[in-house]
C-alpha cells in the first residue's frame, strides 16, 4: 500500500524536481502538487492526502497560517514542513502549530523518506530540534498564541492589516486587537520593530 502525498512548494523546478523523484518511489503516490498555500488547503481537502509535504515560504498564505487553516478543518492532517530554513524559531513555530515533521531541503533523499514514513506512522520528525527544548524558553513567539502568530507572521510579510483581516477571515477591529496584543507581548511599539524583532531572530523569509 502506498502513501498518498500532496506536495506545496512555490519553487517551481524544486517542487517538479521533488514530485518526479517521488513518483519514482514506489512506496508513495502523488495526489497533487501545489504553488501556494490558498491551493495546498484546496487541494487537502479535495484529495484527502496521508501526508503533506510543505513549504514555510509561499504566496498569498504563508506556512503557518495554511496549516493552521488547513488543520481547523482537517484536523487528522499529517504536516511534513520541507525547509531551507534551519533556524530553532522556525522549527518550533512549526511544531507548536502542529506540523508532525521538519526537514532541511538540503537534507539527502533518504532522509526524506523516512521522515515521511514516520510521519505517515504516527511518529513525529524533527531531527535537528534539540531535545526537551522549550519552546517560550528559546523562541520568542512562544508567548504568542495560535492566532496571534498567524497574525505576527502575516504582518512582517508586509501586510496591511486590511489584507490580513481578508486573509484570515476576520474582522479588522479584531485584527488590531490582535496586532495590540502582539506588540505588548514582544515589548515592541510598531511594525517596523516587529520587523526588526524578526530580523534579529532570524524569522524572516
Amino acid at each position: 500500500m502506498s502513501i498518498s502525498l500532496v506536495v506545496a512548494d512555490d519553487h517551481v523546478l524544486m517542487r517538479q524536481a521533488l514530485v518526479s523523484y517521488l513518483k519514482e518511489v514506489n512506496e508513495f503516490e502523488v495526489l497533487g502538487e501545489c504553488n501556494d498555500g490558498i491551493e495546498l488547503i484546496s487541494q487537502t481537502l479535495k484529495t484527502d492526502p496521508d501526508v503533506v509535504v510543505m513549504d514555510i515560504s509561499m504566496p498569498k498564505m504563508g506556512g503557518l497560517v495554511a496549516i493552521d487553516k488547513l488543520l481547523s478543518q482537517r484536523p487528522a492532517t499529517k504536516i511534513l514542513v520541507l525547509s531551507m530554513h534551519d533556524e530553532l524559531e522556525y522549527m518550533l513555530a512549526m511544531q507548536k502549530a502542529g506540523a508532525k515533521g521538519y526537514i532541511l531541503k538540503e537534507s539527502s533523499s533518504d532522509v526524506l523518506i523516512q521522515a515521511i514514513k514516520d510521519v505517515y506512522n504516527g511518529k513525529t520528525s524533527f531531527p535537528n530540534l534539540p531535545k526537551n527544548c522549550g519552546l517560550a524558553a528559546t523562541n520568542p513567539l512562544g508567548v504568542l498564541t495560535r492566532r496571534e502568530r498567524e497574525v505576527f507572521f502575516s504582518v512582517i510579510a508586509g501586510n496591511t492589516s486590511k489584507n490580513i483581516a481578508e486573509l484570515l477571515n476576520m474582522s479588522l477591529k479584531t485584527v488590531e486587537n490582535h496586532r495590540t496584543k502582539i506588540y505588548k507581548k514582544l515589548k515592541v511599539s510598531s511594525a517596523a520593530e516587529l520587523l526588526r524583532m524578526a530580523s534579529k531572530a532570524g524569522l524572516l523569509e
